[in-house]
């Protein structure tokens, strides 16, 4: 039926081509069924990260040119990203030790430790 509708090139083909694009496919047969098992790639996961280290790596650039900006102000300057996202990235600059907060709420400035 494959054959007849062209989503067939020719016969004899289809497991080596598999193979060859996805090496870490699994084949199974369970009683008259024959299955092909694609493991999922972690593509968001890859993703999230770049675009993570991104965001800390433009707060860090904006920190160095003025260490007594805003959370609002940062959130306006790379754009895209709320002052709730700030605060995560902010956060997780401080637990990683490379940026601490010196002073208070007001007065106070972010200094680049690492």
């Amino acid at each position: 039926m494959f054959h007849r509708v062209h989503f067939v090139e020719r016969w004899g083909r289809g497991i080596k081509l598999i193979l060859s694009k996805e090496p870490t496919a699994d084949f199974e047969e369970i009683g008259r069924q024959f299955f092909t098992v694609f493991k999922r790639k972690d593509v968001m996961g890859s993703v999230s990260e770049q675009t993570t280290h991104k965001t800390a790596q433009k707060i860090l650039d904006l920190i160095k040119q003025n260490p007594k900006i805003t959370r609002k102000d940062l959130a306006s300057k790379i754009g895209g990203i709320t002052e709730d996202g700030i605060k995560y990235h902010l956060a997780e600059l401080v637990r990683a030790k490379i940026i601490k907060r010196r002073g208070g709420r007001k007065e106070g400035y972010w200094e680049i430790i690492k």
